[in-house]
């Protein structure tokens, strides 16, 4: 069988999808020089593994259950356009959080350290931004645009399967994992 390449985050709710969606229009519209995401791919990721053998699926789905044991539903309100590694030599365009929350830290964290006991390493903690562009080549400025706030309802966290298609990629729903306070 072949491998897989995973990774777990929050998918968007429909109306922060639109949002996000509407914000990434404006950016193509402002003629900055970059690929865009389609509206199907946007998220927020809290944990990139990688290739992964398919026996490896349900220890890594049954880490995601235990990482959220107790974690209630919180909200968290994207409001910024950004980019790695910053604003003046922009290689990914984010929307994200000025404010992470602490409810986002305590889940990353969490999510890190149960992936971290399978042999995963991760090489900074996680931000809340949902990538929405990808600087094509060489400089471009980043357009400063208004970003109405998205609040977005933190219910699931989900297991993504990114699949090739073509010169991109598609993500498929490996699992879903309802956060309680369980």
């Amino acid at each position: 069988m072949k491998r897989l390449k995973l990774f777990a985050g929050i998918d968007l709710t429909p109306n922060v999808r639109a949002a996000c969606s509407d914000v990434t229009e404006r950016l193509r519209r402002s003629g900055f020089d970059a690929r865009f995401e389609p509206p199907e791919k946007l998220h927020v990721t809290l944990a990139f593994l990688g290739w992964v053998e398919p026996e490896a699926v349900e220890p890594i789905r049954n880490a995601l259950a235990n990482a959220v044991r107790g974690a209630k539903p919180f909200n968290l309100t994207l409001d910024k356009i950004g980019a790695f590694p910053h604003e003046r030599k922009p290689r990914v365009v984010w929307i994200g959080a000025s404010e992470q929350g602490q409810s986002f830290q305590e889940l990353s964290r969490s999510v890190r350290a149960v992936y971290e006991a399978l042999g995963f390493t991760f090489d900074k903690d996680a931000v809340a931004h949902v990538t929405i562009a990808r600087v094509k080549g060489g400089l471009a400025h980043l357009p400063m645009l208004d970003v109405k706030p998205m609040s977005l309802l933190v219910q699931e966290l989900t297991l993504f399967e990114s699949i090739p298609a073509g010169r991109t990629t598609r993500y498929e729903v490996r699992a879903l994992i309802a956060l309680s306070a369980v």
